[in-house]
């Protein structure tokens, strides 16, 4: 073949990758969408408990993590796209910060911090469709645990999940039903509007605030998604605005649809808002639409586990053996036999810890509060220090230290409460909560 022939084989190569390239960018509307299909998902549900909390003071700490949430997002993409002042690093994920941040250990820092935080939402979710299923059924004879072991097995094909391609829809249809299944309850709320009792209100406590603060965070934990998102966008320089749009959007959403479903019901508000409605075919025919959503967006948190514990962790043992079968069945590998392991340990701690709420307040205080508050400003900070205005690094400083208070007290105040479900008091004299 002479050099004439090469051209056009090498022109036709390149045309090809570019329109690959074109394909998958995803314009500013899909950006919109992906950011606020990341920022609501279930996490909806759980506001007219978070009002019920902490009354009033429950739509500022919304306002107040969607704005430190929209802040550190948007710096965290700054911090991969800018040149640190020491050199140039590649950044293209959360993961490569944590590099750039602390070359030996800080990409370990994060996928370990992921990981614990894609297992905790897959064991909510678990939560969730056992506490659906007890209250839909509450004549059963059948505990939340068992129904959380029995839900359980709806689950177990995930562990087969090879790519991405269908989890984007699975994502999709999770917002669009926990969004509809909201405006049904919210519908009801608004029907019995002259029921409502606008003036019975919580008082400030700080231990609900603590525990509020986790749950708000967990719903706007989309951080780590924020890269792979803005990376994915044919017109990047419109990710700031996206950001503004879609973060305000989702606030007024959420605090307005947890106030007015707290106002029809009260203190009788339970901490998944379907679950507050009274029994009959309108709460049961929404029950399970929640249910069958827990279990599709199961998939997601799951198999970005599996991507971090197979590809991005690099253990030893699982390079050394690959994806050589099993001696005892040619289809088994060790990486299936992982993943078995982590879905069946995900059905354990639900089993043992069957309280959504506080359990995502633990979940929201501690990997959330890192996640979302800690970690972009210390990175901002630690790799670019000798470009920053002082008050950015004041601003981010203040961040890091009311991220590790939240991350504190939500850990020890939702613990506490877990512990006074499970009679732990009886152990170390602490009174049980009747709130």
């Amino acid at each position: 073949m002479d050099e004439g022939d090469q051209v056009p084989l090498l022109v036709k190569a390149k045309s090809i990758e570019e329109i690959h390239k074109e394909e998958n960018e995803t314009h500013s509307f899909q950006a919109f969408f992906n950011i606020f299909n990341a920022n609501m998902g279930t996490g909806i549900l759980a506001m007219p408990y978070v009002i019920r909390l902490t009354g009033y003071w429950g739509v500022a700490i919304v306002i107040l993590v969607a704005l430190l949430g929209n802040y550190t997002g948007k710096i965290l993409i700054h911090c991969l796209h800018e040149n640190t002042p020491e050199g140039h690093f590649n950044k293209f994920t959360y993961a490569d910060l944590g590099e750039a941040f602390w070359p030996k250990y800080g990409r370990l820092m994060v996928h370990i911090t992921n990981f614990f935080e894609q297992f905790s939402h897959c064991t909510l979710f678990l939560i969730m469709c056992g506490t659906v299923m007890h209250h839909t059924f509450p004549d059963s004879g059948i505990s939340e645990s068992l129904w959380i072991c029995i839900v359980s097995f709806a689950v177990v094909p995930c562990a087969f999940v090879r790519t991405m391609k269908h989890i984007s829809h699975i994502s999709i249809l999770t917002v669009i039903v926990s969004m509809g299944s909201s405006t049904c309850v919210l519908g009801y709320s608004l029907y019995h509007h002259d029921d409502w009792k606008t003036h019975n209100l919580t008082s400030f406590n700080f231990r609900h605030m603590s525990i509020a603060m986790g749950i708000v965070t967990v719903t706007f934990s989309s951080t780590a998604y924020l890269p792979a998102i803005e990376r994915s966008m044919k017109y990047p320089a419109e990710f700031n605005a996206m950001m503004n749009f879609t973060y305000t959007l989702v606030t007024i959403i959420k605090y307005n649809y947890g106030i007015l479903v707290y106002f029809a019901f009260g203190k009788h508000t339970e901490q998944l808002m379907t679950l507050s409605l009274p029994l009959g075919p309108f709460r049961t025919a929404l029950d399970f639409l929640v249910i069958i959503t827990a279990l599709l967006f199961y998939v997601v948190p799951m198999f970005t586990l599996y991507d971090i514990f197979e590809n991005q962790l690099d253990i030893p043992l699982l390079r050394k053996v690959g994806d050589q079968p099993l001696k005892c069945y040619n289809g088994c590998t060790p990486k299936l036999v992982f993943r078995f392991v982590f879905v069946v340990l995900s059905m354990v701690v639900a089993i043992f810890v069957p309280h959504f709420g506080l359990l995502m307040a633990f979940v929201g205080g501690f990997t959330g509060s890192i996640l979302v508050y800690i970690f972009p400003c210390m990175f901002h900070v630690k790799l670019h220090h000798k470009t920053l205005p002082w008050y950015y690094i004041a601003l981010d400083v203040a961040i890091i230290v009311f991220g590790a208070v939240a991350c504190l007290c939500g850990v020890v105040f939702s613990g506490i409460q877990i512990a006074k479900e499970y009679d732990f008091y009886k152990m170390w004299g602490i009174e049980p909560d009747t709130d």
